[in-house]
């Protein structure tokens, strides 16, 4: 009844608009993605960050928000949360949210501001955030047997959607606060390459053959990956995105030690000489590095250095 209200009251909004003999013109500035009535949508201080984010990088940042925002699967025209299997009652595969407390939100934005949107240029972020950016206390991936992941920090059609909107922020660990940004800027990055916002660097793609990536787990570092599974040229890029923007640099360069070559997950050493046998990891770092500094001002090495210990 709530949706059929909502489409009723629509409709009659614009059965009185078409009696009008107003002359229609185009829009000359941004578009509104918000609409007057959203907000505010409380009355906190920061709702007027909110309402100044609003206006600077025309993004709309919701904590009152109707599943649909996240649920909608374009691709399928069909809506799709978690849902549940009637005759055995249990989780089909799929997410469920919670929506953030308004008594943590203020936390909640100063670890997106610093630990995400402060490492890039107010310029990159006025053209590349998406039209809403959704504040949750939690966002997992549900299992079948009903076991929960967190899969947050996440990304839609039109939107980023943010975790960490209740108590449990005022106790984050190190860890956790490393996580979140590493996956923050990961998501971001990969939404802005797949909606074809950003292109992959072409030198970065010239440097390894991805026609003969190499048989063994040697031949493909000598090559230049650093992710035995990652040797098209998506997932490559993928991997050197995630590496850089999850670990300092300091590691990156430090001896490696004892761990055995097998070992993708820990990317200490992994531009020595010792492990980058063929000098390529070392290429296509410089070469990722370089394009993201000169074509779009961001420092990404910066990324991975800002790192809780």
């Amino acid at each position: 009844m709530k949706y059929r209200f909502i489409i009723m009251a629509f409709l009659l909004a614009g059965a009185t608009a078409c009696d009008k003999t107003e002359e229609l013109n185009p829009r000359t500035g941004p578009e509104n993605v918000a609409g007057d009535w959203m907000l505010p949508q409380g009355d906190h201080d920061y709702d007027d960050y909110i309402a100044d984010f609003l206006e600077r990088y025309n993004t709309l940042i919701l904590y009152k928000y109707d599943p649909v925002n996240i649920y909608w699967n374009i691709t399928s025209n069909a809506y799709s949360p978690v849902h549940y299997d009637t005759a055995g009652n249990v989780a089909a595969a799929g997410y469920a949210d919670l929506p953030a407390d308004e008594e943590y939100i203020d936390e909640q934005l100063e670890l997106i501001k610093t630990k995400f949107l402060d490492h890039y240029p107010d310029d990159f972020l006025a053209g590349m955030l998406p039209k809403k950016i959704l504040l949750v206390k939690s966002f997992n991936s549900i299992a079948r047997n009903g076991t929960a992941t967190d899969a947050a920090p996440a990304s839609g059609v039109d939107y980023l959607l943010f975790q960490w909107g209740g108590e449990e922020i005022l106790t984050m660990t190190p860890g956790q606060v490393n996580t979140f940004k590493t996956r923050a800027s990961d998501v971001f990055l990969r939404k802005l390459v797949n909606s074809g916002k950003i292109e992959r660097d072409p030198v970065f793609l010239s440097i390894s053959n991805y026609a003969t990536t190499g048989s063994t787990n040697p031949e493909r570092i000598a090559n230049g990956f650093i992710a035995p599974s990652a040797t098209v040229a998506a997932e490559d890029w993928n991997a050197y995105v995630t590496a850089i923007v999850s670990t300092p640099y300091d590691t990156l360069v430090a001896p490696r030690g004892t761990l055995p070559i097998t070992n993708f997950v820990n990317r200490r050493g992994i531009l020595t000489p010792g492990y980058d046998t063929g000098g390529l990891i070392r290429k296509k770092y410089d070469a990722m590095i370089a394009y993201f500094r000169d074509i779009h001002g961001i420092d990404l090495q910066a990324i991975g250095d800002d790192h809780e210990r």
